[in-house]
């Protein structure tokens, strides 16, 4: 990927507009989360992100073609860093329990420490239709995929039973972790990430029954 120094005429991504990279590029996708989660997508404003991220209005048009460009790119952004630290913690986990309890704790931890970041996907991104559908619904199916494959990989090793669907476990997985993230915003009742994410993989794993 080309640093932001070497934005040209001719180093432009397909649609037209330069490459997302350099310390610009950052500060516009962090401005935007703060921007878009404090005043909401529609009331957010190109000069108030640009503002808050330290470039001239035209600095943003560089970059991004519009608000909803500059959403999706924040959105896609959050992702990728997110699997990226998956994929890499994936590599040290040794049982099926173990893996899934990293994703969970990421999953927490990453909105947690971000909270503005939690707003907007907790509300802005699922109050269109078209992004989700367009755009956002994929990183979930990719995030579900992932889970089921732990899933499938726990089956395959005897650790979980082989009758269950990986697909309903990993929707209940991110249905209680979405859940959680949603009471901290929107009622305020806060979590810690590790312990959380522990007590929601030994439901998965155990049920509520005594033994």
């Amino acid at each position: 990927m080309p640093s932001e120094n070497s934005h040209t005429a001719n180093s432009g991504s397909l649609d037209g507009q330069p490459r997302g990279s350099g310390d610009k590029y950052r500060r516009i996708l962090d401005a935007s989360i703060d921007v878009i989660a404090e005043n909401g997508y529609f009331n957010a404003r190109i000069n108030e992100i640009a503002s808050r991220a330290g470039v001239a209005d035209g600095t943003v048009y560089l970059y991004f073609k519009n608000k909803d460009h500059i959403l999706r790119a924040a959105i896609d952004s959050g992702f990728q860093q997110f699997f990226a630290q998956i994929r890499e913690g994936l590599d040290h986990a040794e049982t099926c329990r173990a893996r899934l309890e990293l994703i969970a704790r990421l999953h927490l931890e990453a909105l947690s420490q971000r909270r503005n970041l939690a707003i907007l996907m907790q509300t802005e991104v699922r109050q269109s239709a078209n992004f989700v559908e367009g755009f956002s619904h994929q990183h979930i199916i990719d995030y579900l995929n992932l889970v089921r494959g732990v899933v499938k990989q726990g089956q395959e090793n005897g650790e979980l039973r082989p009758g269950l669907s990986d697909r309903i476990v990993a929707h209940c997985m991110f249905g209680a972790l979405d859940e959680i993230v949603s009471s901290w915003v929107f009622g305020g009742r806060t979590f810690e990430p590790a312990s959380t994410a522990a007590q929601i993989v030994d439901i998965l794993f155990n049920g509520i029954h005594k033994e």
